[in-house]
């Protein structure tokens, strides 16, 4: 029993040992003051106070840096040197009204034996499909025969999107006569067919790449290219500066008998609840546009939780191949409608999902979807069971504008005169102000906030600990093993 006590005795002598040895050489202002040994108790006992409310105050303020660098480094500052900038243009989504090609259908049916009444219900059936969203689920027809020519077409839920796909048609790749197309009166701007939350629509003047079309989304291709036109020639995106008044174009080429028009970000897809209305005749907008830009360094030099915000490639999402902030709340939208009606509408991108998720029958959007209309477009229901959700978080888009709409118009004849609908967009006044994000607090700043912090309570410094890592490691080792230095 001696033989052990004097053995743990020996060690806790080895280690204090050591440890003073530390205290008595470290550049750590105090710490030799706690094992002088001239010092008598009641000083030791003073100093250890004084360390003890250096250190607290040492690690709450390197806290209080810790938590600025991650949550606020950034900022959003305000330019004014309007003369420079180069502004992009808002984009325009154009919906048509009628989505289904006479031809392509006639030989569908004419393929698969589909003749009489039931193709007329088919038909009808299948137009109202694909122009179904939340507002209107309800108006999807259900005609005794659909079930019986759905079963014989084998056609599934999971098929809806598809099959309307190919029973249309790209009107970008059509005769210049009926081709959709979007123009400066210069130079045409390019146009994609792209799948959204109202079905098939064509967007004209967007940053997002060639993963933002149907073709992408849905089958995982890139859209073909147009082999009557030179597409490397297109404008990608129209931009215009200060000193060019009344810049604009128009996205044209409709020849269906009603649009529906949404103008919105160039950074972003379009949002359901923020269009014009039908409307059979040619429209004008006249809008005022404010951009955010971003630091060239802001992306890498910074988190996503740093800068609050995401760019394009940047996408977090299951169903979409990149980020923006609507197509994030289409995300929520489509998942809180899978929890509410336990499956999804068709018009989502399913199919490439890592796990796809059930898509809801006709009966299911006629039955489920517009009891909880208001939910699933405002993410709030007054008078329902669901409430508010505040499940769904999306970040901002790092790169954005706002669009004001000053001034809209119906361009009366133009049907008849250019024999196709479309709308244009206006800028007559360019902005004065521009938003840009900005590092306020990098990383450096952080290393200087640590280290100033450090030495102001402790007189501590990166050979401080330098010095501690080699205490506790190699001399540490020679210590326990009897070798002297």
């Amino acid at each position: 029993m001696s033989t052990k006590l004097s053995s743990r005795w020996k060690w806790l002598s080895l280690i204090y040992n050591f440890i003073a040895l530390y205290f008595n050489n470290c550049c750590i202002h105090g710490f030799r003051y706690l094992v002088k040994g001239m010092l008598m108790l009641l000083e030791r006992f003073l100093w250890l106070i004084l360390l003890s409310i250096s250190i607290y105050f040492c690690v709450v303020s390197c806290l209080s840096s810790v938590n600025r660098f991650q949550t606020k480094s950034t900022h959003i500052g305000i330019e004014r040197n309007s003369y420079k900038w180069n502004v992009s243009l808002p984009s325009i989504t154009i919906c048509p009204m009628q989505r289904l090609n006479d031809s392509r259908f006639a030989a569908y049916c004419l393929e698969h034996n589909v003749f009489g009444k039931d193709r007329t219900e088919l038909r009808d059936f299948l137009e109202q499909l694909a122009n179904s969203t939340y507002t209107n689920f309800e108006n999807i027809p259900e005609y005794e025969s659909i079930d019986h020519t759905l079963k014989n077409l084998n056609i599934e839920p999971e098929n809806y999107m598809e099959l309307i796909y190919n029973l249309s048609w790209d009107a970008t790749h059509s005769e210049e006569s009926g081709r959709v197309r979007c123009t400066d009166g210069s130079y045409e701007i390019r146009v994609t067919q792209v799948l959204t939350e109202f079905g098939l629509c064509y967007v004209c003047n967007t940053f997002l790449g060639l993963e933002y079309s149907a073709s992408y989304m849905l089958f995982g291709e890139y859209p073909q290219l147009n082999g009557v036109l030179n597409e490397s020639t297109m404008l990608p995106i129209k931009h215009g500066a200060f000193f060019e008044k009344d810049t604009g174009f128009t996205l044209i080429g409709f020849t269906n008998k009603a649009i529906d028009t949404y103008l919105h970000s160039p950074h972003d897809v379009m949002r359901l609840d923020s269009n014009f209305g039908y409307t059979e005749e040619g429209s004008a907008y006249e809008l005022e546009i404010e951009h955010i830009t971003t630091e060239p360094n802001l992306e890498k030099t910074t988190s996503v939780s740093q800068r609050k915000c995401r760019f394009f490639h940047e996408s977090n999402l299951e169903h979409y191949p990149f980020y923006t902030k609507n197509s994030c709340s289409q995300e929520c939208r489509l998942n809180l409608a899978y929890k509410v009606c336990k499956c999804i509408p068709h018009f989502y991108p399913n199919s490439r999902v890592k796990n796809p998720k059930p898509v809801c029958s006709y009966k299911i959007l006629k039955s489920c979807f517009p009891k909880h209309a208001g939910l699933f477009l405002k993410f709030y229901e007054a008078n329902g069971h669901h409430g508010k959700i505040d499940e769904c978080i999306c970040e901002q888009n790092c790169r954005d504008s706002v669009i004001r709409l000053t001034k809209a118009s119906v361009m009366r004849g133009s049907q008849m005169l250019l024999r196709s609908l479309g709308s244009s967009a206006l800028v007559k006044f360019w902005p004065k102000n521009q938003f840009k994000r900005q590092v306020i607090f990098s990383f450096t700043d952080f290393l200087v906030s640590l280290g100033g912090t450090a030495g102001l309570y402790l007189g501590f410094s990166v050979l401080g600990l330098i010095e501690l890592f080699y205490f506790f490691s190699m001399r540490l080792f020679w210590h326990i093993f009897g070798y002297q230095i």
